[in-house]
């Protein structure tokens, strides 16, 4: 087989990892505080490459990074972090298929803005039309979820007539529509959140800088900043009450988004930037869209499945090149 088919393989089992921790993020986000869910996933990958690290260090071949590099990737971890609990959270709000879409959608958007700011990277043609679905997605599946939300109305016949019935279903649907607007604000953040992570890591590691290393200290801030935070939230009693079948599933959050990162590194090693990108976010997404409307029963409406088409669509263009820039890009380096 050749290595770009080999690559393209090992993409796609990458996004279905992705998506099953999306899917495991779900299922906690109801019952489970969203500080202690990121605290515990990131328990995984923090042991696993804290060990790799200290075993190579061992062997004489440190891949500890420079103090300064690692005191930026753990400003990154704590931004990050607060982005991961940030979607946890929305995802009892809004729900997976709205959720991921708008995360997604927000990571990509944000990701090539800064880096026209910061990095001074030229944003496409392809990437103007990309941001600005995806700002229209936004506004859409925004729109969607909050009209999914709605209670009963006022003047449905299962509706008491009094007025003091009328004022508290119209103060239900108030608050169910602010509940909403929150959960897309805290979606957006968390793509916001991960595309700092993205830009910022481009603009912090040097080409020494071990990819574990990188991944250890982000995660190493779930433990370090949200453990103490949970434990504060909840107190030791509710950390301790914690179902063995409620840690199970925050561990196996952990260890969807490790094997989903060591799959998409490999699929990196073998097969184009621009097949991985696609396969990664746009295949990812529309397994987490299915899996929210299939095994969560989300509910959709015209302007939720617009908003998702769109974000899709958005993702597609903004993680392939644009060939009419792909030239002039080419001479300014």
């Amino acid at each position: 087989m050749i290595p770009s088919a080999r690559g393209t393989i090992y993409c796609v089992f990458s996004a279905i990892s992705y998506t099953m921790m999306g899917i495991c993020q779900r299922e906690l986000s109801e019952d489970c505080d969203p500080v202690w869910v990121n605290s515990v996933q990131a328990l995984v990958s923090t042991t696993v490459f804290g060990i790799y690290l200290i075993l190579t260090s061992v062997r004489g071949r440190s891949a500890w990074p420079p103090l300064s590099v690692a005191a930026g990737l753990m400003i990154l971890g704590v931004i990050t972090q607060l982005g991961g609990s940030s979607y946890q959270w929305s995802l009892g709000i809004i729900g997976l298929a709205v959720g991921n879409s708008i995360n997604m959608g927000v990571m990509l958007a944000a990701s090539a803005l800064l880096g026209l700011a910061i990095l001074g990277e030229r944003v496409s043609r392809r990437g103007i039309a990309a941001i600005a679905l995806i700002t229209a997605a936004i506004f859409l599946l925004s729109r969607g979820a909050d009209a999914t939300d709605e209670t009963v109305p006022a003047n449905s016949p299962t509706a008491a007539i009094d007025s003091a019935t009328v004022d508290d279903t119209a103060a239900e649907v108030q608050a169910g529509a602010f509940r909403v607007m929150l959960g897309v604000a805290a979606a957006c953040f968390a793509g916001v959140a991960f595309s700092i992570l993205t830009v910022g890591v481009r603009k912090t590691v040097t080409e020494e800088t071990a990819p574990a290393a990188v991944v250890f200290y982000i995660n190493a801030m779930g433990i370090v900043f949200l453990g103490p935070w949970a434990v504060m939230r909840l107190g030791l009693d509710g950390i301790m009450a914690t179902s063995a079948r409620d840690l199970g599933v925050m561990l196996a959050v952990g260890m969807f988004n490790l094997f989903g990162f060591l799959l998409v590194t490999k699929g990196l090693q073998l097969t184009a930037v621009v097949r991985v990108n696609l396969i990664t976010n746009a295949v990812t997404t529309a397994l987490t869209v299915l899996a929210g409307i299939i095994i969560f029963a989300e509910p959709t409406n015209r302007q939720l499945v617009a908003g998702i088409i769109l974000a899709l669509i958005g993702m597609v263009l903004i993680s392939t090149s644009d060939p009419a820039d792909a030239e002039p890009q080419a001479a300014a380096q």
